[in-house]
């Protein structure tokens, strides 16, 4: 064999074990797939905000966007129907995975884009009276449940449901988003959490 003819195989050789290394880290590194009704901007693609949009099927409804970096926008929940999912922490404000660990208060997110048309939130405690007062928030009995309400500092009515060992709390935002979240049973002050969330959807959901 030449030299000439031993230099281009032994080019090859290496090319080949280059290769299959390549291959070996690519099918043994976890991957991870964007959502595919979510679209990254940042100010260099000449956005007028930093974060996330993600697009509903039915596209009568507006899209949600929020500040969130690229790895946090990962972390929202969302299908391409009416509403998004995600989970705070308390009190960092910091969006978390679902199984995140050492989180000891998550506050998980439901938030759905409704018509404003005819709506009415309180509904269901038409014709109910108050059956507890304290603090200003009421005491209702709804279907065999407890049901408090109150005013939140937006101004908004809050229902609040307890649970075995969670809270659930749902209320209007803003105008057409219904918002539910939901958080254990040991942060006691209601208006302290409703406070929280307003809060933290006031820096993450862009209008």
């Amino acid at each position: 064999m030449t030299g000439m003819a031993r230099s281009v195989s032994r080019s090859l050789y290496w090319l080949g074990a280059a290769a299959a290394v390549v291959l070996l880290v690519y099918y043994l590194l976890p991957t991870t797939q964007d959502n595919p009704y979510m679209k990254l901007h940042s100010i260099g693609d000449g956005s007028v905000f930093t974060g996330c949009e993600f697009s509903p099927i039915k596209q009568d409804l507006p899209a949600f966007r929020l500040s969130m970096s690229p790895q946090t926008c990962r972390l929202v929940r969302y299908d391409g129907s009416s509403g998004i999912e995600f989970t705070l922490e308390y009190p960092t404000a910091e969006v978390v995975s679902d199984d995140a660990k050492g989180s000891r208060y998550p506050i998980a997110l439901f938030i759905e884009r409704i018509s404003m048309e005819g709506f009415d939130a309180d509904r269901h405690l038409r014709g109910k009276h108050p059956v507890a007062l304290a603090d200003g928030i009421e005491g209702y009995e709804v279907g065999g449940f407890q049901e408090r309400k109150f005013t939140g500092k937006d101004g908004v009515s809050v229902y609040v449901s307890d649970y075995l060992a969670t809270v659930r709390a749902n209320r209007l935002y803003g105008s057409g988003s219904w918002v539910f979240y939901q958080y254990p049973k040991e942060l006691t002050d209601v208006r302290a959490v409703d406070d929280f969330v307003l809060d933290a959807l006031g820096n993450v959901l862009a209008e």
